[in-house]
């Protein structure tokens, strides 16, 4: 297997079997490092409807933090059992701190702001992470992307996710916002609207 194959231009199949807990166990490692067909395949659909056409978008690189986990590593992790990761059909991802004073950034920030101030009717507040303009920037742009769930996950709180997971499948395609993390304290996890989800920001 060709761990540098291309799945799409920007993203690569290693950078969705990379763990740093793996890494530590070698019987984890094997089986990071030899997914099942159909994983990559998932991985590459994922690749191709969602992360490629988020990053062309947003027009700044994204790093996958956590890709495909095999069972063993899921349970490592403390994985839900039913996770999309298991089956390469999820990924975490993080934008770097630098895109929030990039000079090429400055449109896509302001008309982020711009779409937040319009639907909520309030500015955004300062403070906020370049994870959570990613989140905003997904959440306004949905139907742009094969999306089956989209969460803002951890962190500091609400604007500032430690990272954003993206999840599809060919199967079904729900189109869920929502947020994870201890500062959440409902047991419904699922954003009830798209205001809901911006208004993290302000």
């Amino acid at each position: 297997m060709d761990l540098q194959q291309k799945l799409s231009p920007n993203f690569s199949l290693i950078e969705f079997l990379r763990s740093s807990t793996a890494e530590r166990q070698e019987a984890l490692q094997n089986a990071q490092m030899n997914p099942p067909e159909e994983v990559v395949e998932n991985l590459a659909y994922l690749a191709e409807t969602v992360l490629q056409p988020i990053r062309d978008r947003f027009n700044y690189p994204l790093r996958i933090t956590s890709g495909y986990r095999s069972d063993a590593l899921n349970r490592a992790v403390g994985g839900s059992l039913t996770s999309q990761h298991s089956v390469g059909q999820a990924a975490d991802i993080v934008v770097s701190e630098g895109f929030l004073t990039d000079p090429r950034t400055e449109v896509i920030r302001e008309t982020i702001e711009n779409e937040i101030l319009t639907i909520t009717g309030q500015p955004v507040r300062k403070g906020i992470n370049a994870n959570f303009y990613l989140f905003a920037f997904i959440c306004l742009h949905m139907d742009k992307f094969d999306i089956g769930q989209i969460i803002h996950e951890y962190g500091q709180g609400f604007g500032n996710p430690a990272w954003v997971h993206a999840s599809t499948s060919r199967e079904k395609n729900k189109r869920q916002i929502l947020a994870l993390g201890r500062y959440v304290k409902t047991r419904e996890n699922k954003l009830p609207s798209l205001e809901t989800a911006l208004g993290f920001a302000i």
